[in-house]
């Protein structure tokens, strides 16, 4: 009885393992299938600088659980770009089995004439229904067939190194800081805008910016900017190109002009932009740079400063320092000095204002308006702070044996005060007079002695 059991529970496990068996046959026969397909929109050749389409197509037997991962790759001589657009949804029918996938755009736009090799594209897919394989969803790599894209140029055109078809280009440099005092490890910014009226500005070549010894470059990234108008569209493009120079040595620079080759297409000719050289002399500083810009830092654009400190500023700057300090420490001494020396004018002012100077002056303004009543007064005025007489002045003091005039003043200024009318003074003669005498008896006092003599007896 326990033999027949056996013999049918061998039985039930082989087939068990024969639907299993089977079962992931049947899964496997229905993994999912995937197709690449790449195609060039137009197909022949192409003028140069006219932008090519590389439709991509991706295809699975079943569904994508994501959007595949799209590369961007190069080709040497051609501007490539992904616009950012939606991919367009596909459903065929082939050889009978439903595909279905997604479908995008690459734009191809050769800038010179020539064959182009455009190479496979490694693009990452997800597609589903892998599950009963390996228990969870994977990535799958394909690869789009290569192409070739044939480029020609119009005549007149076959010597340009870039071919940039355009109606219109306008190309304008500014450099930045000033170049009128630039020393070693200073940084210069040399900017060059251009804008190609109805051409996306992604189309627009870049500038090619010729080394120099002696300065050390560091590109920025180009800036681009379309220009559109509200029911125009694409008006215009514009592209920004930035080279950043660092002055390594002293000496005489010349940044090389920039020509920038264009084909108008109004008139069917080739034209070309000059931008002037730049030329500006670096001096040399006594001290390095506290330190270096990193590299990376200045590729990125970002802003940035270096510092340099000359020797000769340094000391200006303590001996400015030491000055200042000087003068705190010795503000009061010299607030208190101050006020000494203006009290010392102040007297000396006043001294003058009370001498004999000042009194002589307005006794001549008083005796050439020929009013007695007015230059007696200031006669007597003068007498007394002069020290050629004696005090309180007296008219008689005047020694009248010096001439006439002296006399005739005396005359005059006797008449005046006994009231005797038709007294006047003749001020030429008596002022020449006045100085001679005054001018004797100075010489008078000088001569003598500051004592008296002994009396011996």
């Amino acid at each position: 009885m326990r033999l027949p059991g056996l013999i049918r529970l061998l039985l039930a496990t082989t087939c068990a393992i024969v639907v299993l068996l089977a079962t992931g046959s049947a899964r496997a026969d229905t993994a999912p299938r995937l197709l690449a397909r790449a195609h060039l929109e137009p197909a022949g050749p192409v003028v140069a600088g006219t932008q090519v389409k590389l439709v991509v197509d991706l295809l699975t037997t079943t569904w994508f659980t994501e959007a595949p991962a799209w590369p961007l790759f190069t080709v040497p001589g051609a501007i490539v770009s992904l616009p950012d657009e939606q991919a367009a949804n596909l459903h065929e029918v082939i050889n009978g089995v439903s595909w279905f996938g997604v479908s995008r755009a690459y734009r191809i736009a050769p800038q010179t004439a020539k064959t182009f090799d455009i190479p496979p594209v490694i693009i990452d897919v997800f597609p589903g229904g892998m599950s009963g394989m390996s228990g969870a969803t994977g990535a799958s790599k394909l690869t789009t067939p290569p192409l070739k894209l044939v480029a020609t140029v119009p005549a007149g055109a076959e010597g340009m190194r870039v071919f940039f078809p355009t109606p219109k280009l306008t190309a304008t440099q500014k450099i930045e800081p000033s170049l009128a005092r630039v020393k070693v490890g200073d940084a210069i910014t040399r900017t060059i805008t251009q804008t190609a009226a109805g051409t996306e500005s992604m189309l627009i070549p870049p500038v090619d910016f010729e080394p120099v010894a002696g300065l050390k470059q560091y590109p920025k990234p180009q800036a681009t900017k379309n220009v559109v108008q509200d029911r125009v569209g694409l008006v215009a493009g514009e592209r920004t190109d930035t080279m950043t120079y660092v002055v390594n040595r002293s000496g005489r620079y010349t940044l090389a002009p920039v020509t920038i080759e264009w084909w108008n297409t109004t008139t069917r000719k080739k034209e070309s932009i000059v931008l002037p050289a730049v030329s500006f002399s670096a001096v040399a500083v006594k001290e390095k740079p506290l330190f270096d810009i990193p590299v990376d830092a200045i590729e990125r654009g970002a802003a940035h400063r270096i510092v340099v400190i000359d020797r000769t500023q340094g000391v200006i700057a303590a001996l400015v320092l030491t000055a200042m300090l000087a003068l705190v420490w010795a503000y009061p001494r010299l607030r208190a000095l101050f006020g000494r020396v203006s009290a010392s004018v102040a007297a000396a002012r006043r001294r003058y204002a009370q001498g004999d100077a000042p009194a002589w002056r307005a006794l001549r303004r008083a005796a050439r308006n020929g009013s007695l009543e007015e230059t007696i007064p200031r006669l007597y005025r003068w007498m007394d702070r002069s020290p050629d007489f004696a005090h309180p002045a007296r008219v008689d003091a005047i020694d009248a044996t010096q001439g006439a005039p002296l006399k005739r003043l005396i005359e005059a200024v006797r008449a005046y005060y006994a009231g005797r009318a038709g007294a006047s003074l003749q001020w030429n003669e008596t002022e020449t007079a006045l100085r001679r005498a005054t001018k004797k008896a100075r010489k008078k006092r000088a001569e003598k002695p500051p004592l008296p003599p002994l009396n011996e007896y």
